[in-house]
């Protein structure tokens, strides 16, 4: 009878060890989900949740879509330039309204945001990117109005100036970002190949 008492306190005793571990384990990766940290930013970019990077272009409501500036060429790095005409993205919160929402995509995988805004809005962007993201990771100078956050993934650089209308956040996907220069030297060791063979 006390071996059976004994099995089932053991038991009880390990369901309890279990349910405290878990519980730990949850409350502490729920804080790193919190806003008010770069971890946050990392699981939460782009305006909205609609677009993200690193997601497909192709996941976009092509309605919504548009070459940016009516250019259809690709740039320097094979990019794509979109403007994203989703008015449910246009709104940052707390009365706070985007003017343009531009994607920059590569082999259809977004590697840019950017969020264009007014430059009378500047400081409540910023104070609403410090509530969403924790503190700027960087700044070059105390000089000039560039506040980066950077993490293992990507990046978020806020930049205005006075002397401008627009004030623009960029979000980069430093894996997308890394794909462009590693294709890239592909094409100059490619090409490299090639022209010494034309020479031999």
């Amino acid at each position: 009878m006390e071996k059976r008492i004994y099995h089932k306190a053991i038991s009880g005793i390990k369901i309890a060890l279990f349910i405290i571990i878990s519980c730990q384990w949850f409350m502490a990766n729920a804080q790193s989900l919190n806003t008010g940290s770069i971890t946050y930013l990392t699981l939460n970019n782009g305006p909205g949740n609609s677009v993200t990077l690193g997601s497909d272009i192709k996941d976009l409501h092509t309605a919504n879509l548009s070459y940016l500036d009516g250019d259809s060429r690709v740039d320097a790095d094979s990019c794509l330039k979109y403007a994203y005409n989703d008015p449910n993205v246009l709104t940052l919160g707390d009365s706070l309204n985007l003017d343009m929402v531009g994607i920059r995509a590569y082999k259809d995988k977004v590697v840019n945001i950017y969020l264009f805004f007014k430059i009378t809005d500047a400081y409540k962007v910023l104070q609403k990117f410090i509530s969403m993201y924790g503190q700027f990771t960087d700044r070059p100078d105390n000089y000039s109005d560039i506040y980066n956050w950077n993490s293992s993934l990507l990046t978020l650089s806020l930049r205005y100036q006075y002397k401008a209308d627009l004030g623009v956040a960029i979000f980069t996907s430093k894996t997308v970002q890394n794909e462009i220069v590693a294709d890239k030297q592909k094409a100059v060791s490619r090409d490299y190949s090639q022209a010494l063979s034309l020479n031999n």
